[in-house]
């Protein structure tokens, strides 16, 4: 199964993954977080559509489904906003949206994937941070965080 992969030595912080995400939605709700890592990158969060996700466990209503192809995805009817996969996901990716009562959940833009293209966050990204590529091909030097835990990009600029 394919995944998106982030480099944070070539992330800059600019948002056009999350705005991608954003507009890429009938229902204009992204689900691509940004947080810090330490003080030195801020990067996004988007679901790693775990083999074995602790969010679906977590679901009471059955609201979060693993698909044949491994996307773990979110049944909008289903869900009633309790924020119990929110809690129970161990990478802090997905957030509740209060608004809307529903959770924001990354699909992987199966749309996009069905005509052979790229998620649109990665397709976005406009340093080349993120890669959607299979996660048996990465191998072990890739991670799903990047491959640096600590430093200062040379673009990156603090806002």
């Amino acid at each position: 199964m394919k995944k998106v992969f982030i480099d944070i030595d070539r992330c800059i912080g600019c948002y056009t993954c999350s705005a991608a995400c954003h507009y890429s939605h009938s229902d204009h709700r992204s689900t691509v977080g940004y947080g810090e890592l330490r003080e030195d990158a801020r990067l996004p969060f988007i679901c790693r559509h775990c083999d074995e996700p602790a969010c679906l466990n977590a679901c009471p209503r059955n609201a979060i489904k693993k698909l044949d192809h491994g996307i773990i995805k979110r049944m909008n009817l289903l869900c009633t906003g309790c924020g119990s996969c929110a809690l129970a996901c161990p990478f802090g990716v997905i957030e509740p949206d209060i608004r809307s009562y529903v959770i924001s959940k990354c699909d992987l833009c199966p749309d996009r994937i069905a005509e052979g293209n790229e998620p649109a966050c990665v397709a976005a990204c406009p340093a080349g941070a993120l890669a959607f590529r299979d996660a048996d091909e990465a191998g072990e030097k890739s991670i799903l965080l990047g491959g640096r835990m600590e430093g200062h990009h040379p673009v990156f600029r603090r806002t």
